[in-house]
């Protein structure tokens, strides 16, 4: 979700009640394989963790959701450096490791995903993490995919994880060489249920409440964890906080959908606009000479870009608007404002909006192949 699952969209899925979800976590922050020549450690992590806010989805005193810190990196040393940074400088309430970005540009620095090859190096990460939080209250987690090529380490990572110190783990049932292709197997989450005795949260392929429910009666999982499915419907942690339940038993239910249409184009036209006004005020920031003309253009092309970049997901999950995308996309940032164009989307949606379906063919999953 890097680029698109930015600050804007978490706070405009957060702010208006189209939330619904228990924790966000923020993009991934990278932390390098070494140090560079002549850097300071303290310094380099400080500067790579300064966009980290542990109250970026607080909006009063009493509304505020948790936001989660996510590292990426293959140095122990460097990571353990980071996470106590995190946890007693930046108060993060978890920090998280990811071991499951499939990547090229990542896996080819011995990040991300390619942890998995080897479960000695999961572990000697983890604990690093976990060494650099501890006393301080975070809460140290992994996400992790099944595997690298195949999901035959699996079972190791998994108890790598664990005996490093991870609180629990997120498991994208999907190896590094499938990318978003394909369907996730979501025995893979049952069976990383069997081997631990730590939560574990499931995630892939959850669009929609009827998937997330389907999860959970295969795998069992402790929770969920998704990204695609918000970007396509923003309303979709609600969806599932209103319709699935799970019983004292284990019996997982899915209850008709509660949501009028009138409300649900409501809801959705305020996270348009929360995530446009988060552009907006981010980008017009005093910033040297950007008022001046060139300059001044290359901001409103951001601004039409940022909103068509939701336009491109929002409106594949839904069957009557996924014929206007293309006039959308076709809109000229030279001739159109983006105030103009969000007032184009918001008339569409009106006019058009139906409750998204299970969308798994979009930018992402059209990376197929990470060889």
């Amino acid at each position: 979700m890097e680029g698109l699952g930015d600050a804007r969209f978490r706070v405009a899925l957060a702010a208006n009640g189209a939330g619904g979800f228990d924790e966000a976590c923020r993009e991934f922050i990278r932390i390098p394989g070494a140090l560079p020549n002549g850097a300071d450690p303290t310094k380099l992590v400080k500067n790579l963790c300064a966009n980290y806010d542990a109250d970026e989805l607080r909006f009063n005193a009493t509304a505020r959701v948790p936001l989660g810190a996510q590292i990426m990196g293959s140095e122990p040393w460097l990571l353990e450096l980071a996470a106590r940074h995190l946890a007693t400088e930046k108060s993060a309430p978890r920090i998280d490791l990811n071991c499951g970005c499939p990547a090229n540009v990542v896996t080819g620095k011995g990040a991300g995903s390619s942890l998995l090859r080897d479960p000695e190096y999961v572990y000697a990460c983890v604990k690093a993490v976990a060494d650099g939080a501890r006393g301080s209250g975070a809460h140290v987690t992994m996400k992790l995919r099944s595997g690298y090529d195949d999901s035959s380490l699996l079972r190791e990572n998994l108890l790598a994880a664990r005996e490093a110190g991870a609180r629990f783990v997120s498991l994208h049932a999907r190896t590094r060489a499938q990318g978003y292709s394909g369907r996730a197997n979501w025995e893979e989450i049952a069976f990383a249920k069997d081997v631990l005795d730590i939560p574990v949260l499931g995630n892939g392929d959850v669009t929609s409440p009827q998937r997330a429910a389907e999860l959970l009666r295969v795998s069992d999982a402790d929770g969920i964890m998704l990204g695609r499915g918000a970007v396509q419907d923003p309303l979709i942690f609600r969806r599932i906080a209103a319709t699935v339940s799970r019983d004292a038993q284990g019996v997982v239910r899915v209850s008709d959908d509660v949501f009028e249409r009138e409300f649900e184009v409501e809801l959705v036209i305020d996270f348009l606009r929360t995530f446009a006004a988060e552009v907006f005020k981010t980008e017009n920031k005093p910033n040297g000479k950007r008022g001046s003309g060139v300059q001044a253009q290359e901001l409103e092309t951001f601004k039409v870009g940022k909103i068509k970049s939701i336009v491109k997901y929002l409106f594949a999950g839904n069957p009557n608007l996924l014929p206007h995308m293309k006039s959308v996309m076709q809109l000229d940032p030279t001739k159109t404002s983006a105030e103009d164009v969000l007032r184009t989307v918001e008339t569409l949606v009106r006019a058009e909006w139906q409750t998204p379906q299970n969308v798994l063919v979009d930018a992402f999953s059209k990376r197929n192949q990470y060889t």
